[in-house]
């Protein structure tokens, strides 16, 4: 019950953080924190990461559903069983962040993102713009990872 609550935090947080976003007045130039290492501009991405497949939105869309559903089945189970800590955590990030741009994909017709890091070391984070769903999503595959990667428990 835990897990499943920290998904329905994730997604919420998420949610909550878009809508300020979309609410928010558009300014002529990104509002920066932290000594300009974080950007806030807002970006409507209709496609997948990157901006993938944005001419064809209703197919980000399925593709977007057809991977939350996977994780899910697979994930959701996994987390009423005995078992890692760090590894159901990861799962509930990677759950509350796909289940928040799904949301958005299906009630906007695109995702908010909203994050730049624009003083990033490597140009592949400096290129794109992300939201906290993605940051989860990237969060809990990470964990997986290193947990396979170095073992388990």
């Amino acid at each position: 019950m835990f897990y499943l609550l920290l998904i329905i935090l994730f997604f919420v947080v998420d949610f909550f953080l878009k809508n300020c976003v979309e609410v928010a007045p558009k300014k002529p130039q990104p509002t920066t924190l932290l000594n300009g290492h974080i950007e806030i501009r807002r970006l409507h991405n209709k496609g997948l990461a990157g901006g993938r497949f944005k001419e064809r939105p209703q197919l980000a869309t399925l593709i977007s559903g057809v991977c939350l559903l996977v994780v899910s089945l697979l994930g959701l189970p996994f987390l009423f069983k005995k078992g890692s800590f760090l590894n159901k955590l990861a799962i509930s990030l990677i759950l509350g962040g796909a289940a928040g741009n799904f949301f958005d994909r299906l009630g906007r017709g695109y995702v908010v993102d909203y994050l730049s890091f624009p003083r990033a070391k490597l140009k592949l984070i400096r290129k794109y713009i992300y939201n906290l769903a993605d940051l989860l999503i990237f969060l809990g595959s990470a964990i997986l990872f290193l947990r396979e990667l170095f073992g388990k428990d």
